[in-house]
C-alpha cells in the first residue's frame, strides 16, 4: 500500500472548500484530481499569486490565501 501524498490531500481539500464556496471561480474536485502532483502545486501557486496581488474581499479567499501559503511551504 502506497503512503498517502498528505500535502496534495490538503490542496485538494483546500480548493474544495473554495469551490463549494465559489464554484464559479475555482475547479471541481474532478479537474484536480486530474491533474499531476506538479499541476496541482502549480496551479496553487498562481491562485496565490493572484489572491496576494489583490486585495481578498471575502473570508473564503483570506483562508484559501493563508492555507496555499502555508502548503506551498512545506513542499518545498
Amino acid at each position: 500500500m502506497e503512503d498517502i501524498d498528505q500535502n496534495r490531500f490538503a490542496l485538494m481539500t483546500a480548493f474544495n472548500e473554495a469551490h463549494t464556496a465559489h464554484p464559479d471561480r475555482y475547479p471541481t474536485p474532478e479537474v484536480l484530481v486530474a491533474m499531476s502532483d506538479e499541476a496541482l502545486r502549480s496551479y496553487a501557486a498562481g491562485v496565490l499569486h493572484s489572491l496576494e496581488a489583490t486585495p481578498a474581499s471575502d473570508q473564503m479567499a483570506t483562508r484559501l490565501q493563508k492555507e496555499l501559503r502555508n502548503l506551498l511551504r512545506e513542499t518545498r
